[in-house]
């Protein structure tokens, strides 16, 4: 059986506003999902000694099957490719830009990557309301961080009023008017925003008796310890609000869909989308098979694989926040083939394929 490409997922942001919280939600978070991090220090990183199965060559391998890398930026790429081994069984790959790499250089590199087993995730951008303001006035180069950013995570809403919340987000707007925006407390992102939860079975103890990430960090919750947050600076921790969850617009289609719409639906998706997934058939002769679609940015990778007897029924999810659901569900509406004959139009989306 043919595995899906792994998501490259970016987290940036400027020092203190977050982004180390951001990765130890994830892994808090993780349950059935493989999450292989890349960090340049393991101490900004919450991971108890109790966790730790192994470590070599700078990876640290965790009971649940998340994996750590210390890494430079010529390490980057072979790093990823080692994350890919089989025994890993990694399902998503999330990288913190800090000290790495500018965000603008990771997305070349990761974009650039020649191993189809890859693809882009997104880049989300990480801001602290509270010093957003000045930060931008000390860093001017900080507008066009956020201006490629795929997702904005306003975090630390708790430090400002909401007056001051509404500024930061008309900030966050005038620089990048089409990017979902969450507000978040202890940058609490719900996952499924970011990539597919892998429904695995999670048990209690790992192979060697060790507790699972995810699993140890809940006992210690419950048992009212309470848990370092990690910070890249001072993060002001309580507890944890989801403040914004993402949004969700499906859609399905008997007909088949125009190859040359769908496209400019992935390459230009409409405001507050994060990604666009799902599979796709087309009436266009030599090219019936199912192509499965992957979106994030603007950035389209395309798989073709045959439909092993299942109905030749398009199905595309549309994810983000902030999502005019009436707007989303009008352009994938629009994808949707009229008849009209357009013999180059299959390039649109084979332009796209990746080897995998």
């Amino acid at each position: 059986m043919t595995r899906e490409s792994v998501p490259v997922v970016l987290v940036a942001g400027y020092l203190g506003s977050g982004k180390t919280t951001l990765l130890n939600h994830l892994l808090r978070s993780a349950s059935g999902t493989r999450i292989g991090v890349l960090v340049n220090d393991f101490g900004s990183i919450n991971i108890d000694a109790m966790l730790i199965a192994g470590q070599a060559d700078g990876t640290v391998s965790l009971s649940n099957g998340c994996v750590c890398c210390s890494v430079d930026a010529d390490g980057v790429e072979s790093a990823l490719t080692a994350l890919l081994r089989p025994a890993a069984g990694i399902d998503v790959i999330v990288i913190e830009a800090s000290g790495i790499a500018e965000p603008r250089a990771l997305i070349r590199m990761i974009t650039g990557l020649t191993d189809a087993r890859l693809r882009y995730g997104g880049l989300a951008y990480v801001v602290d309301a509270a010093a957003l303001t000045d930060l931008r006035r000390r860093h001017p180069e900080v507008d066009r961080h956020i201006e490629i950013a795929d997702l904005v995570v306003i975090n630390k809403a708790d430090l400002v009023d909401d007056a001051g919340l509404a500024g930061v987000r008309d900030l966050v707007g005038a620089v990048n008017d089409s990017a979902p925006t969450v507000v978040t407390t202890d940058a609490v992102v719900d996952p499924g925003l970011l990539f597919d939860a892998t429904d695995r079975p999670v048990t209690s103890t790992a192979s060697g008796g060790q507790l699972t990430l995810d699993a140890l960090l809940a006992e210690v919750d419950d048992q009212g310890l309470g848990h370092d947050h990690g910070h890249d600076g001072d993060d002001h921790s309580g507890h944890t609000h989801l403040h914004d969850g993402y949004q969700s617009v499906e859609f399905v289609s008997e007909a088949p869909l125009d190859p040359r719409r769908l496209a400019a639906l992935l390459e230009r998706p409409p405001a507050g989308c994060y990604r666009i997934k799902g599979v796709a058939a087309f009436d266009v002769p030599g090219h019936r098979q199912k192509f499965v679609v992957h979106a994030v940015g603007g950035f389209v990778r395309v798989q073709r694989l045959p439909w092993s007897g299942e109905p030749r029924i398009s199905r595309l999810v549309v994810i983000g926040a902030g999502l005019d659901p009436s707007e989303a569900h009008r352009g994938l509406q629009a994808t949707v083939g009229d008849g009209t004959p357009d013999e180059h139009g299959i390039l649109s989306i084979t332009r796209y394929l990746s080897s995998v």
